[in-house]
């Protein structure tokens, strides 16, 4: 064999060998890759495998989750979106709406290297060798909370658009027109919101979007009904214990005038519109500082008669106390009073009925009526309605006396003042006295005069009575002289220069005959002895006054 020979077989030994040795290495990597394959456990995840940079190697699903979760709380726990509007940065808290997937990441890493059993080998060595991180980034879970996170920051209250407004300053009213601006498109906002988180880009900073905002219309009438009122005085109410209600200016302007100016005006500018301010004649303070305060008028008339008549008075004197009118106000002694019944403590006590003195509940109020009639004269309020008695009243100067009677005749003043007055009346030591309080704002004062046009003389009425004897007589009833009396009202300055004179009432009074009885019953015969007209002695002349009785 020669040499070229002996190479050839050489070469071909070596290939040989070469070969067995590749396939011996082969067959050494095969089941070292197979062993490999078996080293993989299938209820964990494979060595290497990381999810956002955190390992999770060797752990279960459950394990990675918890690991995962604690990671991006972590690293999201203060996490915030800068966002721009209007030229400023606002931040936005964004950890209370943020979520992350870390079930679905888990699983994602648990299936890596979870294939064929072939495949599992290549995926250890590449998780060994290269790694292998899983990226879940974080997403907008709650959007309600996204929605509180965005009104928090401040950036839902930005609103460059100025609605108009008003006010009233002094005389004027002032409107500040409206002006066109932008807010903040929130739903927009939102949404760009949404993609930066999944992006999980929390540096860069957000514009705005925005919206162009809208200036309402502006109605004048109807700021002329708001702002419009009506004068009136301070007062009392009534229907709450007469407490003070405050006076109120009188406050309009020209509506037409006042939507011109505002038409023409630019955006942003000031309209002033003059106000027509009338000011009330009683004012708050003006009403406190009168209320009451001064006593306008009073009478006091001394009261006689039976228990029954006095306690009349002093019931109805009770009963008018505290009484108060308002301006404008009518009192009435009967609807003050009511019906005079036992029921309400009134007693029969004599009266004047149809010319007659008799026994009637509520006797003796008339002294009340005339007291408080005066009383109201010299006050110098209005009479709306008086009547006087048929005959003159001992207990008041003629012209003065007022009779009412309960269905009849009625007496009424009316506070024509411009405060409120109060009765005051009250019985003490066989007086009663009314007076009138209210706000005197003058010096002058009131006088009544009475003037007697007419004089009906009374005459003598003789009633013969069988019963008494011859010769005697009783007065049954005093007589009284009839009066036509026209009244005054007369007014004095603080000098005590009458000012003016009036008349007030005009009374008719009644005369009324005395009536006497006369005994017409003829005497028996004297028997004739000297011891008889011894004893007996002589009866007294008709019409000596040993014989009369009143």
């Amino acid at each position: 064999m020669g040499r070229r020979q002996e190479r050839k077989q050489e070469k071909k030994r070596q290939r040989k060998k070469r070969g067995l040795l590749g396939i011996s290495v082969l067959a050494v990597l095969c089941a070292g890759y197979l062993l490999t394959c078996s080293m993989t456990e299938k209820n964990t995840i494979l060595d290497g495998v990381q999810i956002n940079g955190t390992e999770v190697g060797g752990l279960t699903v459950e394990q990675a989750v918890d690991r995962v979760q604690t990671a991006f709380e972590e690293e999201y726990g203060e996490a915030v979106l800068t966002v721009n509007a209007s030229g400023a940065d606002y931040q936005v808290g964004m950890y209370p709406c943020l979520s992350i997937d870390a079930e679905g990441a888990a699983g994602k890493a648990m299936d890596y290297g979870h294939g064929s059993f072939l495949t599992r080998g290549a995926a250890l060595l590449k998780s060994k060798v290269f790694g292998q991180d899983f990226v879940q980034n974080p997403q907008v879970g709650d959007e309600a909370a996204l929605s509180d996170s965005i009104d928090a920051s401040g950036l839902s209250s930005i609103n460059t658009t100025v609605q108009t407004t008003y006010e009233v300053t002094g005389d004027s009213l002032v409107l500040h027109k409206g002006k066109t601006g932008v807010s903040v498109d929130k739903e927009k906002l939102t949404e760009e919101i949404r993609d930066a988180v999944a992006k999980a880009d929390f540096d860069t900073v957000i514009e705005s979007p925005m919206l162009t905002g809208q200036v309402e219309g502006t109605d004048i009438q109807a700021i002329y009904d708001e702002i419009h009122t009506k004068k009136s005085n301070a007062t009392l109410d009534p229907d709450h214990d007469y407490k003070i209600v405050k006076s109120v200016k009188g406050i309009s302007f020209d509506v037409d005038s006042a939507r011109a100016s505002f038409d023409a005006a630019a955006e942003g500018e000031d309209v002033v519109v003059p106000l027509k301010v009338k000011k009330p004649k009683i004012t708050t303070r003006k009403l406190k500082k009168h209320l009451f305060k001064d006593k306008l008028g009073s009478c006091t008339t001394s009261v006689g008669g039976s228990g029954a008549r006095i306690s009349n008075v002093k019931l109805a004197a009770e009963t008018l106390n505290g009484i108060i009118l308002l301006p404008g106000e009518t009192f009435s002694y009967n609807d003050a009073l009511g019906e005079r019944t036992t029921e309400r403590g009134y007693q029969a006590a004599p009266a004047y009925s149809n010319g007659e003195s008799v026994q009637e509940i509520g006797g003796g109020i008339c002294q009340v009526s005339s007291t408080l009639y005066k009383a109201t004269l010299l006050s110098n309020l209005k009479i709306v309605e008086h009547h006087n008695h048929s005959y003159v009243s001992s207990y008041i100067g003629i012209g003065m006396d007022a009779t009412v009677s309960w269905g009849g005749p009625d007496y009424q003043f009316k506070n024509d003042t411009d405060y409120p007055i109060k009765i005051k009346a009250s019985y003490s030591d066989g007086k009663v006295t009314c007076a009138i309080y209210g706000a005197k704002l003058d010096d002058t004062h009131v006088e009544m005069t009475a003037e007697t046009l007419q004089v009906n003389s009374c005459g003598t009425v003789y009633q013969d009575d069988p019963d008494m004897d011859a010769g005697t007589s009783t007065v049954v009833s005093s007589g009284h002289d009839g009066y036509v009396v026209q009244t005054y009202r007369n007014i004095y300055d603080g000098s005590g220069k009458k000012i003016s004179t009036k008349k007030e009432a005009y009374c008719v009074y009644r005369k009324k005959d005395r009536v006497v009885r006369v005994g017409t019953k003829e005497a028996a015969p004297a028997e004739d002895t000297t011891a008889a007209d011894e004893t007996t002695g002589s009866a007294p002349a008709a019409g000596d006054a040993t014989g009369i009785t009143e």
